[in-house]
């Protein structure tokens, strides 16, 4: 660790902002002699003197103690005798211990000679609302890292943290997420209406859209992880834990900072920082900055690149401001901005689900137009170990409906786009045909303030800002089709060598599909507390807060084939008459047939039970994809507009029974107020522009709390032990589910809608106990913790993608489990630390619910059919119906014109016979409803009341079975050695662990497709320092270059059910040269 001249503004005690008690007060203290910093936090605890200390300075000395009857300034300074440090009293009555500059000895040499004994630096926790204590005196399971710790450990950012946090994972999400889980618990919803599970806060504030997991670590003076429930603290979106970064703030003394780093993969990343006194020990501003650029991890064999870059810097700007001694504000700014090919998702896995050459005897027709059986029979992927060869197939390019769509109108060539295509079995290595981008914007202010009204009263305001905004675009079809796709000559859409020229992904003789997620959220928030220190045994922290927070995320898939067939849909106008003028790329939209409907329109999806026929007008958008109107319906759009108003008022007592023995009560009334629009997708449909089914207005008014008791005894085998026992209960709101898309009937079939997923999702609700202790023993040369969970975790939220949305459903959960974490130094110089945790998270018992990859649930009984081409969601068939379909199909003439396809939607949504278009009746009507045409002689009928579900599929019986993404088991350990090499430099060798077991990246668990194979990850670190301020650290991160798969995610049927996957970073190897002032 960089130990010379380098503050660390660790408060012992409480708040430095409220120090300014007299020193001058008599009072009795009673303080062992052993490491100075426990003795200097018990010496704060036991006179109310709050002390301004590095304990990175103080790290390894001793002190005699102090006993008796004293004035607190003699007590401190009988306390620091023989230490080498001294105390100051600075002008706004605070103190500062310091080093005794009458000393000969140098800053280096100091930090170089051996204490007499070995000892563990004390860890003091910054965060305002735990008061600053040191972490083995809180009564909470905690992990707290400073910015040496993060920098030794190579734990750049917040994916990093899994490697010093027991029972702690992290993974990408789909679309712009991320999941952070704590104990098994984290955030598998991934609407815009839902909650993180785990809040992350910036300096106590907590922020829903936030990207500082995006962003690397820079200037802070710690990140704390709590685990638990800490909705009292920490308010809403806390049921699991809270991960805090704390920043360094700015002191009365200059200091100055720069850092260049140089690694593979063209790694460049420089830091900075500058404190500067302003006036006096009154305004101090403290200046950081950070900017990383880097080649991507993966190569993209279609373009020759490299993909998923980085190129990204955040500035800070921090105003200490203490006009008066009981006042103490710090005025944050930061600023992030990115602008590189950053992957949202990495590779996409498949194994082709192959088109049956016959059922029931009926043979199978696989080419030959839309109305054919065999591209319905097929749903694209079916299930493989993502680990195996076989994921690295492709899908089956006749099963999906942006191809079968654009074959109905001749405009697409009879073959498999994806046929001879085959991927890379490395997960680095992708054939996509379009680059991603990724561009994000954040402002965050804050301006907290602490007012000492009186020596036993703080006044703390707390606000926070945040604007964001995100522009991100890549392949969603990450399979590299063959050429030729598209029918060459066809009338002025396509051109004679077979090439469409979409407006948004311009022109190809491929199969195109490009996505793009933007969003623009802003949230305010403002907090009030009013914490006493009072001398006796009560005290008492009060408060209340608000926050409002907006946004509107729009999510976009783009496909060139279906822009042509809503060309081609549209120059028909549904009457074969030809109502457009010839196609011109970036010209036309349509809008000749759309004048018979009276112009430009918005389509008002709520007419007609939410349908709309597909043969009608279809708009086009003619402009790029960086200036589209977000109102034409070639493309797929989901619109999402939501606002959260969020209220609370809480309170926390703290009483001490004895000396020893403290009790912690506290509640907190949360009234969560969401409002959101709903806005279905309106891919294909007629007219123009989105309109709005009506909105959601939810309110919940939650009761949450926790008791705590905490015990101190005196023990001949310790130095100090805590023991604590507590039960918390949390909540994090529900919300709303997105509108599935606008049903799209084809030839009038169709007029009863029937929704396949609820509209909303319910609050989550936590009862937690916990029993814990924590010990430091040896003289403090070994801190070590352990804890013991259990949670009955009611409505858990996870998402699955249906009807072309994303769906939360709620789970009930139980989480049983065990930490504990140790750090030891046997001898000066030579530190081991290690965490470990096991958990138990699993699904309670009894519930259930359909597996979209396996439908059927292994049911030889029932067969998966896809919907016709503009429908979102496959069903399932009884393997009896089948033959019936195909002899339909060839009844109407080799396949083609058959209804046979539309079948899951004459069944589940008119809820009518297939074959007959009409109500399932015996004996069966002699004709049907499409073209009045003689039934299927010997067809005995169908009534689609018999299936299960609606057709939708077979449920699962998931109770038992594991949360997703909550590993056993997860070890981490280091070993650390710093040593003199020269009477001017010293070295410390570090080296890090980390091991997770298996687990479910899905609720399921009867397939190996389901499983996530446990991983290790080891790292590497050599830091040279010397009495100048200089350091050199030259790091390797995953020595063994492991690629491990960290989270995955299940495409929606109609995308062929193709499978993201998120991966680790390579091998890392770098330079990094530090100089500091």
């Amino acid at each position: 660790m960089n130990t010379f001249k380098h503050l660390n503004a660790a408060f012992l005690g409480t708040a430095a902002a409220i120090a300014f008690v007299s020193t001058a007060a008599a009072g009795n203290f009673n303080i062992p002699g052993g490491d100075l910093a426990s003795a200097l936090n018990a010496y704060t605890e036991q006179s109310g003197v709050a002390l301004i200390v590095s304990g990175e300075a103080v790290r390894g000395v001793r002190t005699k103690g102090v006993n008796g009857a004293l004035n607190s300034d003699e007590a401190l300074s009988r306390l620091l005798d023989g230490t080498g440090f001294v105390m100051q009293h600075r002008a706004s009555g605070a103190v500062t211990i310091t080093r005794d500059q009458r000393s000969e000895i140098s800053d280096f040499q100091i930090a170089q000679a051996a204490p007499a004994r070995a000892a563990v630096e004390t860890v003091t926790v910054t965060s305002s609302k735990l008061g600053g204590a040191d972490v083995q005196s809180i009564p909470i399971s905690i992990t707290a890292l400073s910015q040496e710790q993060l920098t030794a450990s190579q734990t750049n950012g917040g994916p990093d943290l899994i490697k010093q946090v027991p029972n702690m994972t992290f993974t990408k999400t789909n679309f712009s997420g991320y999941s952070i889980q704590l104990r098994g618990i984290g955030t598998q919803a991934i609407s815009v209406t839902t909650d993180p599970a785990v809040a992350v806060a910036f300096n106590d504030t907590p922020f829903i859209r936030n990207h500082f997991f995006e962003q690397e670590f820079f200037d802070v003076s710690q990140v704390q992880v709590l685990r638990g429930p800490q909705g009292t603290l920490y308010g809403r979106n806390a049921t699991a834990g809270v991960v805090n970064i704390s920043t360094a703030k700015p002191t009365d003394q200059f200091e100055a900072m720069a850092s260049a780093e140089f690694g593979n993969f063209r790694q460049r990343r420089f830091e900075a920082m500058v404190n500067l006194p302003i006036v006096d020990d009154w305004l101090d501003l403290r200046l950081a900055g950070q900017w990383t650029m880097r080649d991507g991890y993966s190569y993209n064999e279609t373009t020759g690149e490299r993909t998923d870059g980085r190129d990204l810097w955040s500035g800070r700007a921090t105003l200490g401001f203490k006009p008066v001694n009981s006042i103490q504000s710090y005025f944050i700014w930061e600023h992030f901005s990115e602008d590189d090919d950053r992957l949202r998702s990495s590779k996409q896995l498949c194994k082709t689900d192959p088109i049956p050459s016959e059922v029931g005897g009926e043979n199978v027709l696989v080419a030959g137009g839309v109305f054919n059986m065999g591209g319905y029979l097929s749903q694209g992927c079916q299930r493989a170990s993502l680990y195996s060869p076989d994921a690295f197939q492709v899908p089956n390019g006749f099963s999906l409906p942006y191809y079968l769509g654009p074959q109905f109108m001749s405009m697409m060539t009879n073959v498999n786009p994806y046929a001879s295509t085959v991927q890379s079995t490395n997960l680095r290595v992708m054939q996509s045909q379009i680059e991603p981008k990724y561009k994000v914007k954040n402002d965050v202010v804050e301006w907290n303030t602490d007012f000492e009204l009186t020596p036993m009263l703080t006044f703390t305001s707390q606000t926070g800002f945040n604007n964001d905004f995100l522009w991100a675009t890549q392949d969603y079809n990450r399979f590299n089709t063959a050429p030729g796709v598209f029918k060459p000559n066809v009338a002025d859409i396509i051109d004679a060598n077979g090439v469409f020229c979409d407006p948004q992904l311009g022109c190809s003789d491929k199969l195109l599909a490009q996505d793009l997620v933007t969003a623009k959220s802003w949230q305010a928030s403002q907090e009030f507390r009013l914490a006493s220190h009072f001398g006796g045994p009560f005290n008492f922290s009060v408060g209340g807060s608000y926050l409002h927070y907006e946004t509107h995320e729009d999510y976009y898939v783009f496909i060139n084939s279906l822009t042509a067939y809503a060309w081609g849909e549209g120059g028909n106008g549904g009457s074969g008459q030809i109502l457009r003028a010839p196609w011109q790329p970036g010209v036309s939209d349509n809008h000749e047939c759309l004048g018979r409907y009276g112009g430009y329109r918005e389509h008002d999806p709520s007419q007609g039970g939410g349908t709309t026929n597909v043969n009608a007008c279809v708009s086009v958008d003619p402009n790029p994809i960086g200036s589209l109107t977000g109102e034409a319906h070639n493309y797929f759009l989901s619109k999402n507009p939501y606002v959260l108003n969020s209220y609370a008022a809480f309170g926390e007592a703290y009483y001490n029974v004895t000396s020893d023995i403290k009790l912690t009560g506290g509640l907190r009334w949360t009234q969560d107020r969401k409002h959101f629009t709903l806005i279905p997708s309106e891919l294909l449909a007629d007219g123009w522009g989105y309109g709005s089914l009506g909105v959601v207005d939810q309110q919940w008014d939650a009761i949450t709390g926790r008791a705590n008791i905490n015990w101190t005894p005196e023990l001949s085998f310790t130095d100090q032990t805590l023991l604590f026992g507590s039960f918390a209960h949390g909540y994090k709101a529900g919300g709303a589910n997105p509108p599935g898309a606008v049903l799209l009937l084809y030839g009038g079939l169709g007029n009863n809608p029937n929704p396949t997923h609820p509209l909303t999702f319910k609050p989550e609700y936590i009862d937690a106990f916990e029993l814990g202790t924590k010990n430091t023993l040896l003289d403090g040369a070994l801190t070590l913790n352990a804890g013991a969970f259990y949670y009955n975790y009611e409505n858990y939220q996870i998402s699955e993608i249906v009807d072309r949305t994303a769906i939360n459903r709620n789970f009930d959960a139980h989480v049983k489990g065990g930490e504990i974490e140790a750090t030891w130094e046997p001898v000066p110089g030579l530190r081991f630390n290690m965490s470990g945790g096991y958990e138990d998270a699993r699904l309670a018992k009894g519930q259930k619910v359909i597996d979209l990859m396996d439908r059927t649930a292994g049911d030889p009984n029932y067969m998966v059919m896809k919907p016709f081409a503009t429908q979102a969601s496959n069903c399932i068939f009884p393997v009896s119906e089948i033959p019936w379909l195909i002899k339909l199909g060839n009844q109407y003439g080799n396949g083609q014109g058959s209804p046979a396809p539309l079948a899951c939607g004459v069944a589940y949504v008119d809820g009518n016979d297939p074959l007959t278009g009409k109500p399932y009746q015996i004996p069966v009507p002699a004709t049907d409803a499409f073209f009045n045409s003689p039934v299927v002689p010997g067809y005995p009928g169908f009534d689609p009341s018999t299936v299960p579900n609606n057709g939708q599929g077979i449920e699962k019986n998931v109770g038992g079975n594991m949360l997703p993404n909550a590993p056993p088991w997860t070890l981490s350990a280091g070993a650390q050695y710093s040593m003199p090499i020269s009477s001017d430099w010293a070295a410390t060798f570090r080296g890090d662990f980390y091991w997770q077991s298996n687990s479910w990246w899905r609720v399921f668990e009867d397939h190996e497709y389901n499983r996530l194979h446990g991983y290790s990850n080891v790292n590497l670190t050599l830091i040279l320092t010397n009495q100048s301020g200089w350091q050199a650290m030259a790091f390797m991160k995953n020595v063994f270059n492991t690629t491990a798969i960290t989270g995955a995610f299940l495409n929606s049927d109609d995308s062929g059910l193709t499978t993201n996957v998120f991966l680790t970073d390579p091998k890392l190897i770098g330079l990094r040269v530090t100089k500091n002032w």
